[in-house]
């Protein structure tokens, strides 16, 4: 038999398995996926011109994380923000969401989650020094 009618002999066979293999390593390399919580510092930004924060609801938030095991193995939790952005914010008390999209984090990991989502913030107008008196 030549070698053609070899590889053609039980072709329907031989495509079942490549496709039951493709199927079984889509499978394995989607199942090392892990989740992981880490608790990280809010860092405001884009606070108005002449406003300052006197009051911060919240100093952490957690963040759910998933993404590959071996890249969650190596993200370190000191590397982690999450910006409240006040740039629209007036004064007085604002309450600003913060959203998976405001946590920075490395390729391959998805922020699932933001706990709690949105944050107390108390904006004043910056005090003006005062003039010495002669």
């Amino acid at each position: 038999m030549s070698p053609l009618g070899r590889l053609l002999r039980h072709w329907e066979l031989k495509l079942l398995s490549i496709v039951f293999a493709v199927v079984l390593w889509v499978f394995v390399g989607s199942e090392d996926t892990g989740e992981a919580i880490y608790t990280v510092p809010v860092e405001v930004t884009g606070v108005p011109a002449g406003m300052v924060v006197t009051a911060l609801g919240a100093e952490t938030v957690d963040v759910r994380v998933q993404g590959l095991r071996y890249v969650l193995a190596q993200l370190e939790e000191r590397s982690l923000r999450a910006d409240l952005n006040l740039r629209q914010a007036r004064p007085g008390e604002v309450v600003v969401s913060i959203r998976p999209e405001d946590v920075p984090v490395p390729r391959g990991v998805q922020v699932v989650r933001v706990t709690p989502s949105r944050v107390r913030a108390t904006l004043e107008p910056a005090s003006r020094p005062k003039a010495g008196r002669k």
